[in-house]
């Protein structure tokens, strides 16, 4: 099956679903995981430098040492002050996937896991909802998502996840069929 991959953000609804104890599964995320990031084999700070240093201040303290910290760490560029850090491959992975759209430092992790030809993804922690940022994230991860699959990537997203469904965990393409009925009429 080849390299099995879980992707993990900081959403509670499906962050501790996560493979944690699973050695087939490479567990990538977040430096600021504060649960995880400590099991995690690459982690993703794709948030500019100059931001960085901005949301330094508003992250906990020791963040930078914890960047250092980290085995593998994917950065827009490799920085000196992080010796563990290295560049992106944007262009390699744009070339495998179609095209440069990512996001969020998860999707640059999934699309880096699609590149690399991971056999299976898992997503836990990511649910991309609200009205935050991590609401506009979501069409970007779906579409991911999609490309993963039509490579014949299996991904799986836990039930209790909003990605990939038109409303929160539990509701089924046929709770929408009264609306499609009455906007087309039945097709049966």
């Amino acid at each position: 099956m080849g390299l099995k991959v879980a992707i993990v953000g900081l959403s509670s609804s499906t962050h501790d679903a996560a493979p944690w104890a699973d050695s087939e599964w490479e567990k990538w995320g977040l430096p600021w995981d504060d649960k995880g990031w400590a099991l995690m084999a690459r982690h993703f700070e794709m948030h500019d430098m100059r931001l960085l240093d901005s949301l330094h201040s508003r992250r906990k303290d020791g963040y930078w040492q914890r960047l250092k910290d980290c085995p593998v760490l994917y950065m827009q560029e490799r920085y000196p002050i992080v010796a563990t850090s290295r560049a992106y491959p944007f262009e390699e992975v744009a070339r495998s996937i179609g095209q440069a759209y990512w996001n969020s430092s998860i999707a640059y992790a999934m699309a880096l896991a699609i590149h690399e030809g991971a056999g299976e993804i898992g997503i836990y922690g990511v649910d991309m909802t609200g009205d935050d940022e991590y609401s506009y994230q979501r069409p970007n991860m779906e579409y991911l998502i999609g490309v993963a699959r039509g490579k014949g990537i299996k991904v799986t997203i836990p039930d209790e996840s909003a990605l990939c469904k038109f409303q929160p965990s539990g509701i089924r393409f046929y709770d929408h069929l009264p609306t499609y009925v009455d906007r087309y009429g039945w097709l049966g």
